[in-house]
């Protein structure tokens, strides 16, 4: 650590000298002589006399300029022509007073090599970046309408017809042109993909439309929304996943949040065919490698208590079967849950879902703010929860990463040089239920 010295307060004490025909001035320290060429005066105890004197304690005094003689030891000398005390030299004198500098600070001891300071900082939220993997399967038609009926197709802002698909394309295209979506970003890519022949198929790893602005740049989403259709022949969930995953790691910027959000209302019948407990396994090794969550949505059709299991091994928060406006976010109908239920895609219901997941997401991740003072020591940082937004805080337990989160505590993105402190799930789940709660990152002691 660099050493920092603490100034203390610059005191300017000044002593007038004073010019005098006779007498010495009885305030100031010695007096001299009288006179010109008068007999020195005498003997002073501090400073110098008004004419001719010494500064010196107990010094002698010297001979006034008048031809005087001089004073006795620490007299000042006798009088006559005008000196300045701190002037050795008649011919250098002036009118300035004499300027004692003094220095109150403390005496180095070696306790200021050790010396440091902490600040508190409110942590602030990060906007969102997500992969969304569309299911664009023949059932996605239903369920007004036969598999593949071209009729089943809609672009956004048309009238609803009695599709899921439909409802789906105008959920995303809703939330991607709101003001709930500002600063976020979000890539999309569709399942089975056209072109795909074979298993596992190459290419859900490139999006079909890459990570895009909202909503100012959501047209580009919109525009593909309206050209795919529900055409797949088959549900390849897993190269869905391996997919996303690919582009979520290769895309995730530590300064925002990366999370990928997997919609379907079927369950997974090839390339290859796994069951929900393996691919739990392939997005829990994600989020423990990434910190990358992965989210599932469910519509009506689908394998909830196989996309459950997915969606609780991805790291997400569990919820309520009722949260908000929205009372049947459970596909079993019973709460907590991990996935979420948007029935057949109503885009009221659907809308609403994409906004609590973008708030779970960015609500437990919090970004380091720059401190002005330092660089922190950031194994003393500390993060404070205050309930309510009032004090008493309480202090969360650190742990090492997101797989050690058994409780209460928070973990940093990167360890040896962090950008973001992770609330673990229990934490979150707390501080999302209390819309006035406030975080304060405590962040040790700043160096330069």
């Amino acid at each position: 650590m660099t050493r920092t010295a603490a100034f203390g307060v610059l005191t300017l004490s000044m002593v007038a000298a004073m010019s005098s025909c006779s007498s010495g001035d009885p305030e100031l320290a010695g007096s001299g002589g009288s006179g010109f060429g008068a007999q020195g005066g005498e003997a002073g105890v501090a400073g110098g006399g008004n004419v001719g004197g010494s500064a010196a304690t107990g010094g002698g005094g010297s001979a006034g300029s008048g031809g005087g003689q001089a004073g006795s030891a620490g007299s000042g000398g006798a009088g006559g022509g005008l000196t300045d005390a701190s002037v050795s030299d008649a011919s250098d004198a002036t009118a300035i007073p004499d300027v004692v500098f003094s220095y109150d600070g403390p005496v180095d001891d070696g306790s200021l090599a050790d010396a440091c300071a902490s600040v508190n900082v409110e942590a602030k939220l990060k906007e969102l970046d997500m992969v969304v993997m569309l299911d664009r399967s023949g059932s996605m038609s239903e369920p007004g309408f036969a598999w593949y009926a071209p009729a089943s197709d809609c672009n956004v802002g048309d009238p609803i017809v009695d599709s899921k698909w439909c409802r789906a394309v105008n959920a995303l295209g809703q939330y991607f042109q709101s003001s709930a979506a500002q600063g976020n970003r979000a890539a999309l890519q569709y399942f089975p993909l056209a072109s795909a022949g074979t298993c596992p198929a190459p290419g859900y790893g490139t999006p079909a439309v890459g990570l895009t602005l909202l909503p100012s740049a959501s047209q580009a989403l919109v525009s593909s929304l309206n050209t795919e259709g529900p055409l797949g022949t088959f549900t390849p969930t897993q190269d869905a996943i391996v997919g996303a995953n690919a582009f979520s790691q290769a895309n995730q910027d530590p300064n925002r949040v990366m999370v990928s959000i997997l919609i379907t209302d079927g369950k997974p019948n090839t390339c290859p065919v796994s069951t929900g407990s393996g691919l739990a396994q392939i997005v829990s090794q994600h989020f423990t490698s990434t910190g990358i969550p992965s989210y599932v949505i469910g519509m009506t059709g689908a394998d909830f208590a196989g996309l459950e299991t997915i969606a609780a091994g991805g790291g997400t928060q569990a919820h309520a079967d009722a949260v908000g406006t929205l009372l049947d976010t459970c596909g079993d109908g019973a709460g907590p849950c991990h996935h979420w239920n948007v029935g057949n895609g109503d885009p009221a219901v659907f809308v609403e879902a994409l906004k609590v997941i973008q708030q779970q997401a960015i609500g437990c991740t919090l970004a380091i703010p720059t401190p002005s003072g330092g660089v922190p020591d950031w194994s003393k940082v500390e993060v404070d929860y205050y309930p309510g937004g009032n004090p008493p805080a309480t202090t969360l337990p650190k742990v090492t990463g997101a797989a050690q989160c058994s409780g209460d505590g928070w973990y940093y993105d990167n360890p040896a040089s962090p950008t973001q402190v992770n609330l673990c799930p229990t934490t979150c789940t707390t501080v999302q239920a209390d819309f006035a709660a406030k975080v304060e990152l405590r962040l040790g002691c700043l160096g330069s």
